[in-house]
């Protein structure tokens, strides 16, 4: 596959020095390598792509599926300063939102906190995920430098996956796009999220939460919790924390798996 790394790498350079760009035949998961990675001791800006991941990883232990040519697994490594991390799986959403469908024309949505869903809300499938991960190398010295190596990984289905034993099913770029391919993708979003993340770094999620509004697919959505909680989605506040609207009162949770209530699994 011909994946225009010189071409991806001379964009994100002008914004972060030293971006490094690799292509992986396979691996078990590209947030597991880089983190890997990071324990060592790496610590340099990299994005690290798989044609095919045997054990690639989502939230919550979850596994996500990958197979060459039918979808787009990568994951970015990037030692940050973050004063808050609230809301920074959202605005990496957001990322891969605004480089697929700019114009909102798709139906392309984020179910908090960080599945890449497309509508509508009563028949919504999963297009593809975030996992956050971070840790501090064994070189790191605390007192001089506050930074984590944060390990951004991303999973996007290019082709609409069949024979998957999933609750809800999915859906594959090519069904909205068919000028698509998992190459293609790459060079669309990694740019947008990049972008994203440095403003994140420096204005924190506050910056997105109008933005986050025009995407939210459980706004106004009865919704359940893992831990019990049922009630209505009203959005996010300026942490990126899901408002609830309970019998109680209004609840902010922080981090939970949700599900839409009379539509089946997450």
């Amino acid at each position: 596959m011909n994946w225009s790394l010189d071409e991806l790498s001379a964009l994100v350079v002008r914004k972060i020095p030293a971006f490094e760009a690799q292509v992986l035949p396979s691996i078990d998961s590209t947030n597991s390598e880089l983190m890997r990675r990071a324990k060592s001791g790496y610590s340099a800006p990299l994005l690290l792509v798989a044609e095919e991941q045997t054990a690639g990883k989502g939230r919550l232990g979850k596994t996500w599926h990958s197979q060459p040519g039918q979808s787009l697994t990568f994951s970015i490594g990037l030692a940050l300063s973050l004063k808050d991390w609230s809301g920074f799986s959202l605005a990496v959403g957001l990322g891969i939102l605004k480089a697929l469908d700019p114009n909102q024309q798709y139906g392309l949505g984020i179910k908090w906190p960080n599945d890449i869903w497309i509508g509508p809300t009563h028949a919504a499938r999963k297009l593809g995920g975030i996992l956050i991960e971070s840790t501090i190398s064994s070189h790191h010295n605390l007192s001089e430098d506050p930074s984590r190596y944060c390990v951004i990984g991303v999973g996007i289905n290019v082709v609409t996956p069949k024979g998957l034993d999933l609750q809800r099913a999915a859906a594959g770029v090519l069904e909205f796009d068919s000028n698509q391919s998992a190459q293609s993708v790459l060079l669309k979003v990694v740019p947008q999220i990049i972008n994203n993340v440095i403003e994140f770094e420096s204005l924190g999620f506050a910056a997105f939460k109008d933005e986050f509004a025009n995407y939210d697919i459980l706004a106004g959505q009865q919704i359940s919790m893992n831990n019990g909680l049922v009630g209505r989605a009203c959005g996010v506040n300026a942490r990126g924390e899901l408002m609830i609207q309970t019998t109680s009162g209004m609840v902010p949770v922080t981090s939970d798996e949700v599900s839409l209530v009379g539509f089946g699994a997450p």
